[in-house]
């Protein structure tokens, strides 16, 4: 979904150099991750309840109630019905939010790992190098 869209976490200067696409600070990237994670749980329990919906069996026999039920989820042979396309919405969506989540966890990741080396780096400082 998102091949030339690009997520960047950089603070200060770096913000100006970073490449094409979104920017974020840390402290926002962690915030939309923790929001987007909600979201996504939200959908997760909305996929449940539409396979709870596509399960349903018409009351009774007659052809105006069978006529609604295959409106509403169906005829099991391929004919979907109006809970088996928002399913499918609900699908899409996981799917997005599970990509973004994805992306901003690695933008996220590429930060912590530049932070790590820095601090390696500084480490191999010695004493005298260090700036008083």
């Amino acid at each position: 979904m998102f091949e030339d869209v690009g997520f960047t976490v950089a603070t200060g200067e770096a913000r100006a150099s970073a490449p094409d696409g979104f920017v974020l600070e840390p402290d926002e990237a962690k915030q939309l991750l923790k929001n987007l994670k909600d979201i996504r749980d939200r959908q997760r329990k909305m996929k449940a309840a539409v396979a709870n919906l596509c399960g349903i069996t018409a009351p009774s026999k007659d052809p105006s109630t069978l006529a609604a039920h295959v409106a509403l989820v169906g005829d099991g042979a391929g004919k979907l019905g109006a809970y088996s396309y928002g399913g499918g919405h609900v699908d899409l969506q996981l799917a997005y939010l599970n990509e973004l989540i994805q992306r901003i966890e690695a933008a996220l990741g590429m930060t912590k790992s530049s932070d790590h080396q820095q601090t390696d780096l500084l480490n191999t400082v010695s004493p005298q190098e260090k700036t008083k």
